[in-house]
């Protein structure tokens, strides 16, 4: 008789990392004026974005570190 046994779920043993980043949201395309931020939340295994302010399309993105399942990861 054979017996096999597994670490448990395929996901043991993997490591969670994801990119986070910070978004500013400006009144329009000349960048001066900021209306709003979208800021990220690091949880486990997951990253959640929060709306502060005004949600537009002029937007300029900037890396915040990593989310791991650890907590935020520095940079």
């Amino acid at each position: 008789m054979l017996t096999v046994t597994g670490a448990g779920p395929a996901t043991a043993g993997f490591d969670y990392r994801e990119a986070a980043y910070r978004t500013y949201m400006y009144s329009d395309a000349s960048h001066q004026v900021q209306v709003g931020q979208i800021d990220p939340e690091c949880g486990f295994h997951y990253v959640q974005y929060h709306l502060s302010g005004t949600y537009t399309q002029f937007q300029v993105d900037e890396f915040v570190g990593y989310c791991t399942q650890y907590g935020w990861e520095p940079l």
